[in-house]
């Protein structure tokens, strides 16, 4: 009897103490081989990586709005000076000559509109205001106007008569180191009669008493009378015919200078400075 009741209590010991020490084994086993509590840990990185996701969010939202606030900013300022542009030209319709105080407002607008994303606006200004203020001789104002050209992206040569552009239907362009231009630009310009006669494939000039006849592909020249050589001879180009721009503004009385930086030709009419210094002179006698 007594044997009985201790092997059932054996039995009852050895039940009850398995599941006990199977715990403790497995919880052992979890923390030795990177499960259980890890578990805990993995989700943590989820976590953070949740955190960094909605921090950079809002990061780029951050980003989107600076972004768009400095975009608004330049559209008021560009509108701004295109308003102060306007008032400029308003104020200039109502006087002949243009002012220091303009001029400087004028030279402000570039320098402003040259801070935006404005370049072909702040070349605009710079041109207007060549034309407006030039004096024969200071060829600084063209020194801007070049860097603007090249920060707008033009590479075509430009050619301009005391400070107004030459218009033409065509570019001018450079051949062998010498400007050559259309031959309605220079009639225009220098303000010359100019005939071309495809028959003899010449074409004469007159300005004054001077007179001038070029030969297409051909480098000589005819002034007065008397054969002269060119370094360049007028060409046909697309259908226009091209003549040496230094050659023929030097024979009218014109200075001629090359501005490298925008690939810009600066002439001085003198002839018609002197034409009118004259016509003042004659004025002033016959007032008097």
């Amino acid at each position: 009897m007594k044997k009985a009741i201790s092997t059932s209590l054996v039995a009852i010991l050895l039940a009850t103490s398995v599941p006990a020490a199977l715990a403790a084994d497995l919880e052992s086993k979890g923390n030795g081989n990177g499960k259980g509590k890890p578990e805990v840990k993995a989700e943590a990185k989820d976590k953070s990586k949740e955190t960094s996701v909605k921090e950079s969010d809002t990061d780029t939202d951050s980003d989107d709005e600076n972004s768009t606030e400095a975009s608004t900013e330049t559209n008021i300022k560009d509108v701004k000076l295109k308003k102060q542009l306007i008032e400029l030209r308003q104020e200039l319709k109502h006087t002949a000559e243009i002012t220091e105080d303009q001029k400087a407002k004028y030279e402000q607008l570039v320098a402003e509109l040259e801070k935006t994303t404005d370049k072909h606006g702040a070349l605009e200004v710079q041109l207007e205001l060549l034309q407006r203020t030039y004096q024969k001789g200071d060829h600084t104002p063209f020194k801007k106007l070049g860097e603007l050209l090249e920060d707008t992206g033009s590479t075509e040569v430009k050619a301009f008569v005391d400070g107004k552009q030459v218009q033409a239907d065509v570019a001018p362009f450079v051949k062998g180191g010498r400007a050559l231009v259309p031959v309605r630009a220079i009639s225009s310009a220098l303000k010359a009669e100019v005939n071309w006669k495809p028959e003899t494939r010449t074409v004469e000039i007159t300005r004054g008493e001077k007179s001038i006849t070029l030969y297409l592909d051909k480098k000589e020249a005819t002034v007065d009378g008397k054969t002269i050589s060119l370094d360049t001879a007028p060409v046909l180009k697309n259908g226009r015919v091209f003549l040496p721009l230094r050659f023929i503004s030097e024979q009218l009385n014109a200075e001629v200078k090359w501005q490298e930086e925008g690939k810009i030709v600066i002439i001085d009419d003198l002839q018609a400075s002197k034409e009118s210094e004259q016509n003042t002179d004659s004025n002033d006698t016959s007032a008097k």
